[in-house]
């Protein structure tokens, strides 16, 4: 295998990790409605027309992590096709933690494209 393919996979890897925590948390706060784990994903999927494809073994621990930390809030609701299923919903301290999330997102991401610039003549 080709070591920059690894490499970039690798990058791949580093970059999600983070943001995907970000997307999740406000995925959840746009739904007005609380919503259970493949509801998150699909909606994930359709916003990012179709790029964004997560299985339920990373969306999962994302949202166990946000409820540990009172960012999201989850109750059990029956289902009519199936077993239980677990509605998460964003907390007070939810809302306040992805405010400032963003305000970091935009600031990396201004600052990162002053460094990187166009891709043209790479």
């Amino acid at each position: 295998m080709d070591p920059s393919d690894t490499y970039i996979r690798k990058l791949d890897r580093e970059l999600r990790s983070g943001l995907l925590s970000l997307l999740v948390l406000k995925s959840i706060k746009e739904d007005p409605e609380a919503r259970y784990g493949y509801q998150i994903i699909e909606r994930l999927k359709t916003n990012s027309g179709g790029n964004l494809v997560l299985k339920e073994g990373t969306v999962y621990p994302i949202l166990h992590s946000l409820e540990a930390y009172g960012l999201a809030k989850a109750e059990w609701r029956e289902s009519d096709s199936g077993p239980p299923r677990k509605y998460y919903r964003i907390t007070p301290q939810g809302n306040a933690v992805l405010r400032r999330a963003l305000d970091l997102w935009d600031e990396l991401t201004a600052s990162a494209g002053r460094i990187l610039g166009e891709k043209d003549g790479v």
